[in-house]
């Protein structure tokens, strides 16, 4: 990158773009949820109506941009491992042929880490550093709550994250098996933890 990243806090504002973004690097676990959920309603408005919601953990406060002069290069959508659960209103909302295939996937934490929910690099900023750049910026997010790890999905068809979340140090300590409907796509992935160096 010829300029540094900066980092902001998303803000209500963002909900729309966070959608767009938190959607396409999970097409499939988001429109399995939301799809024809809302009648007239799209996937993206309903998950960014979601975003709005400060009483969850699926909220845009958990959400941080990278912008470099001013454009969107980056998005880091974390929060505590603890929280990592279904809301209250998607338990309520969602019929259970939706949610029970997806439980584990939307449960499966690490006690004590910071979650990475949704890591997103704009295409032209790929192969530039941004995502070591998100990555380290989890990290310092991870260390200033006390946590001793960060902690993410990945599925194994991923190639390309696979490979990079390794280069970064995380290590695979949990598997996931898909279930219908996200056979149709993929077949088994992982949790992975990358510890947080204790700065003392």
């Amino acid at each position: 990158m010829t300029d540094e990243p900066e980092f902001r806090p998303a803000t209500a504002e963002d909900a729309p773009v966070l959608a767009q973004k938190i959607r396409e690097v999970s097409p499939d676990v988001v429109d399995t949820l939301l799809r024809g959920l809302l009648p007239g309603i799209g996937v993206e408005n309903i998950l960014s109506m979601a975003l709005r919601d400060e009483s969850s953990h699926y909220s845009f406060r958990n959400c941080v941009l990278s912008e470099v002069d001013g454009a969107l290069a980056g998005l880091l959508f974390a929060y505590p491992a603890e929280l990592q659960g279904i809301p209250n209103l998607m338990e309520h909302m969602v019929p259970s042929s939706r949610l029970e295939p997806l439980r584990e996937l939307l449960t499966i934490s690490e006690p004590g880490s910071l979650y990475v929910n949704t890591l997103w690099v704009a295409e032209d900023f790929r192969g530039q550093g941004m995502a070591d750049a998100l990555i380290e910026y989890a990290r310092f997010w991870a260390g200033s709550l006390e946590c001793s790890a960060v902690s993410l999905f990945c599925w194994r068809d991923n190639a390309r994250a696979v490979s990079f979340y390794r280069r970064q140090g995380f290590r695979p300590v949990r598997e996931l098996v898909a279930k219908p409907p996200l056979t149709e796509k993929h077949d088994r992935g992982d949790l992975y933890v990358l510890p947080v160096a204790d700065p003392s």
